[in-house]
């Protein structure tokens, strides 16, 4: 087995929508209280720059940078974005699981071929992680605890199967493993600095004094003893709620939440291979009451620009009762998506831009100002069609060849011995069509249609009515 562990360092800050503007970054930390302590947990650049660390009191950072702003750590919010992390990641791989409370562990042994080897793989991650403004320090090992301890140092140099031995915990320091304070004080003081060091005491005198979890992390690291993990297992819809920091009452900065709540859409569904074609945006505002919206997409689809662009035209007619300070997004009704078929004639990419172009006239001017022609099954030629606000099924279109356009009413023509004439004699080119239809609702009509070609080779649809013999003009082909 080869495991792949992804280690975000500021997940804290990922997870929270703090700049509304991103033109003009600020300086922000995540802090987070133990007993009555408050202390910087991660930091923007904005704030490293003006440096801020993390460990940091928060009154020693605010000291640094009067304009530094403060974000209560929110394990919540960081639970949901590390779930919609692991949904993304199924599409690398079936077999993933949680590394709390920053992590995730891929198991990649069985799909390396598929993504033609480990370093493609892992640019390919390192990229689409970077599109959702989302950056992971890599791990590597046979064992998901080696893998682990090794993305959350940085060390981005793969050990492989062949590789594992005890050698590979030399250079591992102890400082920086994911150990409680207490063990990591005790190894300090017999002068332990690195996890190597450990492998040469006895184990019942290791156990003795830190207990048996410090020499069962050491052989799991190895490979020398089980270390069962349980497999994500993604939700069936899609849910997931921002609290700013502070209530706003700008469209524009709710655009900015839409977007970070739509990048992780797109992941959940990228990683299952899902669309979806309707959205629910659900606003909490400062006086405790709440109002929703939704949007329309036209087709399903995983596209997070796509999405993106129907959901600003939405917003840009949006009215707000009260500053919001919540944004949820929801996503119930998932579409399986296979992949697009292959495009013989190149008409996919304007059938796609057609879509997009629909779902946002509709997000902008509302369902009801937008209006598709669709067919009726009726054979009357007048009533054969009806203007529709949404797709709906349609019945199969009729056998007969149909002209491009109707005339709003038949014109009358004239005939010369029976032949009709429009600026010169029609040619019937085919056999009459006859339709007869309409007795149940009083509008009865009986008439033979042709198509007709005059002197200069215009083709016109025209019938006579049965009965009479006189002669119309119903439509033009182009």
């Amino acid at each position: 087995m080869l495991w792949l562990a992804l280690h975000f360092p500021s997940l804290p800050l990922d997870a929270l929508a703090l700049n509304l503007t991103p033109t003009q970054p600020e300086p922000w930390a995540v802090v987070e209280a133990a007993g009555r302590i408050e202390r910087v947990v991660v930091c923007n650049q904005a704030a490293d720059a003006l440096g801020i660390k993390a460990g940091q009191r928060s009154a020693t950072a605010q000291a640094l940078a009067a304009n530094l702003r403060l974000a209560p750590r929110q394990p919540a919010q960081e639970q949901a974005l590390l779930d919609n992390l692991a949904a993304w990641s199924l599409q690398f791989t079936p077999t993933v699981c949680l590394d709390p409370p920053a992590g995730l562990l891929l198991e990649i042994g069985g799909c390396l071929t598929y993504f033609k080897g480990l370093p493609r793989l892992r640019r390919l991650i390192a990229k689409r992680l970077a599109k959702q403004g989302l950056r992971a320090r890599q791990g590597i090992a046979p064992t998901p605890l080696l893998a682990s301890w090794l993305a959350q140092l940085g060390q981005a140099e793969p050990i492989l199967p062949g590789q594992l031995s005890p050698t590979v915990l030399q250079a591992l320091p102890l400082a920086r493993l994911p150990l409680s304070a207490e063990i990591r004080h005790g190894l300090h003081a017999l002068g332990l600095r690195q996890a190597g060091e450990l492998l040469s005491l006895p184990r019942d005198s290791l156990d003795k004094r830190f207990g048996p979890g410090l020499s069962l992390q050491l052989d799991r690291a190895l490979g020398l003893r089980p270390d069962p993990r349980k497999h994500f297992v993604a939700a069936d819809c899609f849910s997931r709620r921002i609290e700013l920091n502070w209530a706003t009452d700008q469209v524009e900065a709710l655009g900015f939440v839409a977007k970070r709540l739509l990048t992780e859409l797109a992941g959940f569904l990228q990683g299952r291979g899902l669309g979806v074609q309707q959205l629910l945006f659900r606003l909490q505002h400062e006086d405790k009451h709440s109002s929703e919206f939704h949007v329309g997409l036209g087709k399903p689809t995983r596209s997070a620009e796509a999405m993106l662009a129907i959901s600003r035209e939405r917003l840009a007619r949006l009215s707000l009762a009260a500053p919001v300070e919540g944004v949820t997004l929801q996503a119930d009704r998932l579409h399986r998506l296979d992949g697009a078929p292959l495009d013989l004639f190149g008409d996919a990419g304007q059938a796609a831009d057609f879509d997009l172009l629909h779902a946002r006239l509709v997000a902008r001017l509302g369902e009801s100002a937008v209006r598709g022609l669709a067919t009726v099954d009726d054979h009357r030629p007048e009533y054969a069609w009806q203007a529709r606000t949404r797709a709906g099924p349609t019945p199969p279109p009729v056998q007969g060849e149909r002209p491009t356009w109707l005339l709003p009413e038949p014109l009358p023509l004239t005939s010369h011995a029976g032949q009709p004439w429009h600026g010169g004699p029609l040619r019937l080119l085919d056999r009459a069509e006859r339709i007869e239809s309409g007795w149940w609702d009083g509008d009865t009509l009986a008439r033979d249609y042709h198509q007709a070609e005059d002197p200069s080779g215009q083709r016109y649809w025209i019938y006579r009515l049965r009965g009479e013999g006189r002669w119309f003009l119903h439509g033009q082909f182009a």
